[in-house]
């Protein structure tokens, strides 16, 4: 698959790499603490991410816990990791210990990225996880692990899409106890209309839904 052919499928470079192709880098993605955040920084952060996903050693379709309020490291992690291909497991209750514990069995991922406030509560279910090098901290409080903003640091901001099918899995959502995988195509799908809302498998992420919805367009978002 050719790299425009990759950009096309992959959800990521569809959305944020076509803006900057386009010349749109310079529009509003979102504000964050009194900071506003262009298309560009955006794209930048995406890329960091994806890099320090690859230098992980995580292959394409490797699952990826986020456990990040709304924030720039969400933005990041979660765009990051699918375009490098990997899959960002998203939806788990930040201060629900055993719903995580069910969804890291359900899920086996790979990594983690996880901010400061949520160690305590996630302790114990991280500690079921299978590479705990592979945990990676957002915030100041790392306790051992790798720091987010010290990992993303040293990457480059520019990143090729992983080449994708529309069939590929781009995101897995824990909702009602389960793990609902969505694939590329349906990701589009799922932020293409307000229609889309009521896909229960994307209800209990709306409001992250409504962020991608507004990145796909080259709108300005609120961060869940």
């Amino acid at each position: 698959m050719n790299e425009t052919a990759a950009s096309a499928a992959n959800v990521a470079s569809a959305w944020i790499d076509a803006l900057i192709a386009s010349n749109r880098g310079d529009r509003h993605a979102f504000a964050y603490a009194e900071k506003r955040y262009s298309y560009q920084d955006v794209a930048a952060l995406m890329n960091r991410a994806a890099n320090m996903l690859r230098a992980l050693g995580l292959q394409p379709a490797a699952r990826v816990l986020l456990l990040i309020p709304g924030s720039p490291a969400l933005v990041a992690s979660l765009l990051g990791s699918m375009k490098s291909g990997a899959v960002p497991i998203v939806g788990v209750p930040l201060d629900d210990p055993e719903s995580l514990r069910r969804c890291i069995d359900a899920a086996s991922p790979a990594a983690a990225v996880v901010h400061q406030d949520c160690l305590g509560a996630s302790a114990g279910a991280l500690a079921g996880l299978p590479a705990q090098e592979a945990v990676i901290v957002v915030g100041k409080d790392t306790r051992g692990r790798k720091s987010f903003i010290d990992e993303i640091r040293g990457q480059s901001s520019w990143s090729a899409p992983e080449p994708v099918g529309g069939d590929a899995p781009a995101i897995g959502i824990w909702a009602g106890s389960a793990l609902h995988v969505l694939s590329h195509a349906e990701l589009f799908a799922a932020v293409a209309g307000p229609e889309a809302s009521q896909d229960p498998r994307t209800d209990s992420i709306r409001s992250l839904t409504e962020m991608l919805r507004a990145f796909s367009k080259g709108e300005t978002a609120t961060l869940p």
